[in-house]
Order: C-alpha cells, then structure tokens, then sequence
C-alpha cells in the first residue's frame, strides 16, 4: 500500500479537509466578532497561529491513532481486520459536507447582508470630509513613512483673481523644483499634491495617503507690484506647527526666487537634511531676472500638465515668448524641449521638427546651466530615439543624479529600460520610485500598468487600470493602456472600445490611430480604415503618420508596392529613423523580394547580422531574430542564418520566460517554420491560439514562411477558432458602437 493510500486509510486527509474547512468558517467569525469588540489587531495573529499548530496536531493524532469501539487507541494497537475507519471516514464525509454548507451559507450572508449592513455602518460613523471623494491609497501608503519627507500643498490664491492663478501655481511648482533638488529628503511632486487642492481633508489624513512625515501650507496674495507670501510647515503625526513665516516682498523675479530659496532651506533645517555645496549652490540661484519671461514660464508649466494636444500647442507658444524676452532663461529652454517631446506624441507636430526642436532647446538649455537634470532628461530622450542607448542611459542616471527627487526622470528612465526584457524588473523599480514621488501622477500610475502588461502580469495590470480609474476617470492616456491590455488578450472589439474612446477624449491626437487600424484590421472590419485615414488628413495631412495609415491598410489588403511607396513617404518625413527599415524588411518578404528585405532588415537591426551582436539585438527584436534568420537562408547565407534562427530559438524558450509571464506570445513558431519543423511550429502556434494571443493573426495567412502549413488540417482548425471568435466580437461591435458611428 502507497503512502498516500495509508495516509486515506487512516482518514488523516479527511481529518485535514474538515479542519482546514472549520479553521476558515472560526476565522471568518472572528473577523466579523473582532471589529465589533475592536478587538487588537495582534488577537487575529495569535488565533490564525493557534489554528496552524492546531492543523498539524490533528494530522498528527490521526495518523497516530484511531477511534474503536473501546475507546481511543494507537494504530498500531488495532488489528487491521477489526478497524473501523471505513464507518469513521463516513461520519467525516458527512461532517465535511455539513462544514461546507455552513461556509457556503456564510459567504452568500457575507456578500448579501453583512457587508452592506457593515458598509453602511461605515459610512454612518465616518467624519464628514468637504470637497473631493476619497482618493485610493497609492501603492507606498504602505511603505515605513521616512522623517524627511514633505508634501507641499497647493498654495491659496488670497487676491481671487482668476489670472493669479497660475501666478500662485507657478510659484508652487518652482518651490517643488528646488526641493526636488535636495537628495536627502523626499518630495511629493505637483501632480499627486494637485489633488488636495480644495480639500477638506485633515493634514494627517493627507500625510498618510501620500507617505509623508510632513505637510506644508501656503498662500499667495499678489496686488499691484507687491506679493505676500505665507507658509506653514507642519508635523502630520502631532499636527504641531515645526516652522512658519510671511513674506511681503516687492514684486520682482529676484524677490520671488529668495523667497523661495530661503522657504527651501528653512525645510531642509527642519527636517535635519544635509545640504551638499552642490545642492546650496542649485537653492540660490536665480533662473532670470525677467518677471515677465517668468510669467509666461509659468503659464506654459500649467498648461504643459495638462497632457491634451491643444494645451500642449498653447504651452509651445507661452515658452517660445518666455525665451523670447529672456534668451538666457535655461528652465524655459527646457519647457521648449519636453513641449516637442510631447507634442509629437499627443499632438501633431512632426517626429523631425520635434527632433530639431527638443535637441536645440535642451543644448541652449545646458550651455547656460550644465547642472540641470531637466535638461539632461530632453537629451536623454533624444539619444533613445536615434537609438543611441548608452549615450541615453548615462544622461538618464545625469539627470537622477542632479535632480534626486524629479519623478519624471525615474518615470522616463523606466520606460527606456523596459526596452530590454532581462530589465524589466528595474524599469518596474523605477516607475514604484516615480510612484513614491508623486503617488498621484496619472501618468505615472499609467506606465506602471502597461509595465505590467509587458511583464505578463496582466491580473495586476488590470487592478492598476482600476485604482487609476478611481483616481482619475477622465485621464485618456489610460484608455490607451487598457486597449493595449485587451489586444494582449485578443479582445479587439474591446480594444476598438478603449481606442475610440481616446480619440473622442482627445481627438487632435494622432498617435491613437494606428493602433486603431490594427485593431480594426485584427477584427477583419476594412471600412473603418479609409474613415481613419479621412480624420487623420483633416488633423495634418502632411503628417508623417499619414503615410503609417496608408501602409497599414495596403499591408492589410496585400497591395505591398503601394505599402512600401507609403511607408517611404512617412520614412523621409520621419527624418529617415533606422528602426523604420523594418516595417520595409516585412513588407519586402511579404512581396517575396527577399534580397530588398534583406537589405532593409540589415539597416533597420544592424547587429542580427554580427554574430557578437546578436545578444542584445534578439534582446531588443525578440520577433524579429528568426525572419532575419529565414531570409539569410533564402539569401544564402545558410551557416549565418539557420546560427541566428537557433540562437533566437534558445533566447525565447529558455531564457525569455524567466524576465515575462506569457512569453509565448511571441513569434517562436517562426523560429520552427525556419528550421522546417512544422509539427513544433503548429504547437506553438495552437498555444499562442489557446492564451488568446491573437494580434496580427492574418499575417500567418500572408507571410510567404508559413506556407507549408496553408491548408494543413490542424493549422486550419486553429485559424477557425480565431475566426469564430472575432465574429463574435464584431457582432458584439456592432451592437455597441458599429463602424458607422465612428
């Protein structure tokens, strides 16, 4: 007799199924007598410890011994032929059966009765908070609150005037800026502190949503050619007062800028933090002397928050006047860089002139002051786009290390590390540091969740899209993450869904369209694609974007001369990036001109054709490794190319899978195509089917290396599930938000 049948024999599994189930039904109860009595928190440990050493002493006495007629004996005593477990194990199945109902019963009382009854108690109970509804806690709520941290809140405009306002946020945004500069203390950024604005919440109430020891006050009254300033710096824990002052200065950008270092260092003395040379130095320097250049940096910092393509074109302008009146005003050189950042992503400014733009402003902006980290951030991401990474990543640690307590540079510098899978864990390092920062950033909770998404977490990224959803349900960056979440899941008519809803939150944006195309290309729907392209061209009909649209659509219809004549009009207006060279790799092997793609993929990823390249280049192009590799065997370079098939093979089932969940959504059937084995291939492909990675299905049906498998029954049993599937969904479409509304 096995060990396991032994252990059944002598009830000992039963014993533990019963008592697991009681432990739970006495734990539940607990739960529910502990809040009522306010019981400590530590009475719930000690019972759950009990219960533990408990399950182990009962797995323990029946394995050791066993009920008889006469009495308790040990098992070894009782003779096999006279035992009574069979009758024993019975009356345990009952006492299971009775255990569950009551734990069934209790959950559907839990769900039905209790917990609104609790709810509504609560709610009863709780202090009366004017203003906003609750915010989520933010994920370091939970961290130990470090003594030297501080949350600024947004200073009281006291003229209430309504053109003061940016004049009274402007003047909040640069006392975060030089705080951020000090490395010993942690700083809430502008956008997480911008939620309290109004509230009518208690400062300890702030301090502990945020994580911060304490909390500053402010008001700023500006009349005529004076301005008042007053601030209060407050302990969250004692809600004491640690420090405060009012100042009433003469109105001028040098009164302003030593008001503001002298509240800085007035901080840094109360929270016991080290001031560096460096950083004394960084306090009391003065930006510029023009109030009026300063004006407008301000209105520009305001608008620039707002993340919306007609802010952002205003915000341009508000710091090309700024820079105008002050040439030698280096934070609004910066605002000109991160602007055309910005704009050729939420706006429609074209990649080459962004380019040009963000390069010249963020070197304007370091030949005047070389110790700006804002500025080595703009160059930072000038050298990622021309994929220049190591370049990117030294000025992306310069500018950490200038501005220790700037979110947005940890944010950026996540995202550029989220380029390379085996450091997809620091990207996530970096964006939990932003979230520290500035625990309230949209955008930042956004980053996170599509980090998830690349991670293959995607429970976890779906909770992160809903506690952003609390926090801000307006904010359109996110319904690009969620489709980006539904197509890892093949839901494209909820794709569609999240797509269409960022172009009618934000519809001057052009950057959300060519997803939209795939999706709708995915789902088999074409007429939407030509309306597209129509709201494109009414946007800027010269934009680069234009000729993607086109390319996607002929790419999609299997016109590929018309594909590369498109993606060659987009290519010069781009500014010629060697990434772009790929999409002419594919569109070339789709058209069998093998020797073009050849020739396209070795400009586009030079380093799949070096062999001591080829390690960080599968890295950064997980699809692409064995397509390059098919076409140097069709270009006869067999040794070289079956090499590379084999080692991007390697690269994604043995060591991809350790840095992502769903690793199989990429393309390892290719790798099996390349090497003729079909039967492995179709497995991979029948996986990927099964998980519902389903993106960019049809190009299996187009793509010349997966010939052999056209008309294979197995392959086409896998293409119909695929097919029922998205008829489903575009039924489901067209029932919510048909092609014609668009």
């Amino acid at each position: 007799m096995s060990f396991f049948e032994e252990l059944k024999r002598r009830n000992v599994v039963r014993v533990g199924i019963a008592y697991g189930v009681a432990a739970w039904v006495l734990l539940q109860i607990f739960d529910v007598v502990g809040e009522i009595l306010e019981l400590p928190e530590w009475g719930g440990k000690l019972i759950l410890a009990m219960l533990v050493i408990g399950f182990f002493v009962a797995l323990f006495l029946a394995w050791a011994f066993e009920l008889t007629p006469d009495g308790i004996k040990r098992e070894h005593e009782v003779d096999r032929s006279q035992s009574i477990t069979p009758h024993t194990g019975k009356k345990l199945n009952n006492a299971i059966l009775v255990l569950m109902a009551v734990a069934i019963g209790y959950l559907l009382f839990d769900k039905f009765f209790l917990s609104k009854q609790l709810a509504e108690l609560a709610q009863e109970t709780a202090p009366v908070s004017a203003a906003q509804p609750a915010t989520p806690p933010p994920p370091s709520a939970a961290l130990a609150v470090d003594r030297q941290s501080i949350a600024v809140l947004p200073f009281d405009n006291r003229s209430r005037l309504e053109e003061d306002e940016f004049f009274v946020e402007g003047i909040h945004d640069d006392l975060l800026t030089n705080l951020a500069r000090i490395g010993s203390l942690k700083v809430i950024s502008r956008t997480s502190v911008g939620k309290y604005k109004n509230t009518g919440k208690s400062i300890p109430e702030i301090a502990g949503e945020l994580g911060v020891a304490t909390v500053m006050e402010g008001a700023v009254q500006r009349s005529g050619n004076t301005v008042r300033i007053n601030v209060q710096l407050i302990d969250a824990q004692t809600d004491e007062h640690l420090w405060a002052e009012i100042f009433d200065r003469e109105l001028t950008a040098d009164n302003l800028f030593a008001i503001q270092s002298e509240i800085s260092e007035e901080i840094a003395k109360a929270l016991q933090a080290t001031l560096s040379p460096r950083e004394q130095q960084r306090l009391n320097e003065r930006p510029t002397e023009n109030l009026a250049a300063y004006n407008a940096y301000l209105r520009g910092r305001q608008r620039m928050a707002r993340r919306n393509s007609l802010d952002l074109d205003q915000a341009a302008l508000e710091f090309q006047r700024a820079v105008e009146l002050d040439p030698d005003f280096a934070l609004a050189w910066i605002g000109v860089s991160e602007t055309a950042a910005l704009q050729s992503q939420y706006s429609d400014l074209g990649l080459v002139e962004s380019l040009e733009r963000r390069q010249m402003a963020a070197e304007r902006a370091l030949a005047i002051d070389d110790q700006l980290g804002e500025a080595y951030l703009g160059l930072a991401s000038i050298h990622e786009f021309r994929e220049e990474r190591d370049e990117a990543e030294a000025a992306y640690l310069k500018a950490i290390d200038l501005s220790p307590g700037y979110a947005t540079a940890y944010q950026w510098y996540g995202n550029f590390l989220a380029k390379s899978p085996h450091r997809l864990g620091e990207s996530l390092d970096m964006l939990q540091k932003a979230s520290e920062l500035d625990p309230l950033s949209s955008i930042v909770q956004s980053n996170l969740s599509y980090r998830y998404i690349q991670l293959g977490r995607y429970t976890e990224a779906e909770q992160q899209l809903d506690r952003l959803a609390q926090l801000d349900p307006d904010f359109t960056p996110a319904f690009t993450t969620r489709a980006d979440l539904a197509a890892q899941r093949g839901h494209f008519d909820e794709q569609i869904h999240w797509l269409r809803k960022s172009v009618e939150a934000d519809p001057g944006r052009l950057t959300h369209f060519i997803p939209l195309m795939w999706a709708y290309a995915d789902i088999g729907e074409v007429t939407p694609l030509e309306e597209i392209k129509q709201r494109m061209a009414a946007i800027n009909e010269e934009h680069a974007l234009l000729g993607v649209a086109d390319l996607v659509s002929s790419i999609y219809r299997g016109n590929y001369g018309a594909a590369l004549e498109s993606g060659r009009w987009a290519y010069e207006r781009m500014g010629r990036p060697p990434f772009f060279n790929t999409f002419f790799g594919y569109v070339n092997a789709l058209k069998t001109d093998y020797a073009a793609a050849r020739q396209a993929f070795q400009t586009g990823i030079p380093g799949m054709f070096d062999r001591e390249q080829w390690r960080a280049a599968i890295e950064e192009s997980p699809d692409d490794g064995c397509i390059v590799g098919w076409i140097m065997l069709l270009t006869g370079d067999e040794q070289m190319g079956g090499d590379l098939v084999r080692t991007s093979l390697d690269y994604l089932e043995q060591e991809l899978p350790r840095y992502v969940e769903h690793a199989d959504r990429y393309s390892v059937e290719a790798c099996y195509m390349a090497l003729g084995e079909t039967d492995r291939a179709l497995s991979a492909i029948e996986t990927r089917v099964s998980h519902g990675h389903w993106g960019q299905w049809w190009f299996i049906r187009k793509m010349p290396l997966y010939e052999p498998l056209w008309g294979d029954p197995r392959f086409e049993a896998t293409m119909q599930v695929i097919e029922d599937g998205i008829a489903v969904q575009r039924a489901r479409l067209a029932r919510t938000e048909t092609a014609a509304n668009f």
